[in-house]
């Protein structure tokens, strides 16, 4: 994934709060300024573990990115370069290392391939956002048998994945134990969690508490254009971080504590609630903008797919229009940085008469 670059604002052409814009066009992003900044939301993290799989984030041939145990429901993401001269599959092996049997299940999948890299990070987010309500028994797994979701993955090429599993024991339905191990190889490995471990770059890998937040965003009519900083730098200069955002992770492999800088794999699952202060019909806009690089986008509006073409930091994305009557509206968004991409990704709301 991209390294974090200083959010920069060049104000092209300002044609002021009332310019009304066609949804899914690019505009400059100085056009959505002078803008106010929403009150950050408090964020809960939710559901089961995350493993984040990012180093080493460029690869030659075989071997494992990242292992650990979890237990009951987790989700992987995965991001990975070939930089070999053959093709590899890649992605993620799920193998039972308990005594009895057990019951594996996908709860949303999403694998993307690319010579871009932000194109195969929003094809895997954009598949996984649209089946992530489908729990599907995915294999009963016998002690020491495996699991794959993997795509074959040519020199040159990023494979980027996201899927969520939920693992429980065949007898009872109580939570199990499964070893994750995210890996390229040539040949199906018998065992994938004892293939060796590659070391580590400068990117990251661990294992997280919670792969959701869920928080409230608020935004009043009268404020004209608003805006809110998602998946800021954690720490540092550059962090806009909402409270609650981050969570320390650990590398089971390094035994050291990290931070998935950027929340890659994470899903911020918003409630968005719409004040209408001035109190006559609106027409509110949706906008974002990497202001810290570029990249390829997607999200959930309302439970709507929206994809975004190639945007960098100087241009905004026009996501969608939704109405707002005279006492407000209330709204869902899920958003997550895609793999390849640069964040944070801000929020701009704005409204209109109509």
């Amino acid at each position: 994934m991209k390294k974090w670059k200083a959010a920069i604002v060049m104000a092209v052409g300002l044609f002021g709060a009332g310019t009304v814009f066609a949804a899914g066009e690019t505009v400059p992003v100085g056009t959505l300024q002078p803008a106010a900044k929403l009150q950050k939301p408090q964020l809960v993290g939710t559901g089961g573990t995350l493993i984040l799989s990012d180093s080493p984030e460029t690869f030659e041939g075989t071997g494992a990115f990242y292992r650990d145990t979890v237990k009951g429901e987790f989700r992987v993401f995965w991001h990975h370069q070939n930089t070999g001269a053959v093709t590899y599959s890649v992605g993620v092996a799920v193998t039972n290392t308990s005594a009895e049997s057990v019951k594996l299940y996908t709860k949303g999948k999403g694998v993307g391939t690319n010579l871009y890299v932000d194109v195969a990070g929003q094809a895997a987010l954009a598949s996984f956002l649209t089946s992530q309500k489908d729990k599907t028994l995915a294999a009963t797994l016998a002690p020491g048998q495996s699991y794959f979701v993997s795509e074959p993955t040519e020199p040159e090429i990023t494979n980027s994945g996201i899927v969520q599993f939920e693992a429980s024991t065949a007898k009872g339905n109580k939570p199990a134990s499964v070893t994750v191990t995210t890996l390229g190889y040539d040949t199906v490995p018998a065992r994938p969690d004892q293939v060796p471990v590659l070391p580590e770059d400068s990117h990251t890998r661990g294992t997280f508490p919670h792969f959701d937040r869920a928080g409230l965003i608020q935004y009043d009519t009268s404020l004209g254009n608003a805006f809110l900083s998602v998946d800021s730098a954690a720490s540092g200069p550059w962090s806009d971080s909402m409270p609650g955002e981050y969570e320390q992770g650990w590398d089971a492999i390094g035994g050291k504590s990290v931070i998935n800088n950027g929340n890659y794999g994470v899903m911020y699952r918003f409630a968005v609630q719409v004040k209408n202060s001035l109190h006559d019909r609106r027409t509110a806009s949706l906008f974002l903008n990497p202001s810290g690089g570029y990249g390829h986008f997607a999200l959930l509006w309302n439970k709507q797919l929206f994809q975004s073409g190639f945007l960098s930091w100087e241009n905004a994305w026009h996501v969608t229009d939704f109405k707002v009557g005279p006492h407000g509206a209330l709204y869902a968004s899920e958003i997550s940085l895609t793999g390849g991409s640069s964040g944070p990704q801000v929020l701009y709301f704005t409204n209109q008469p109509g």
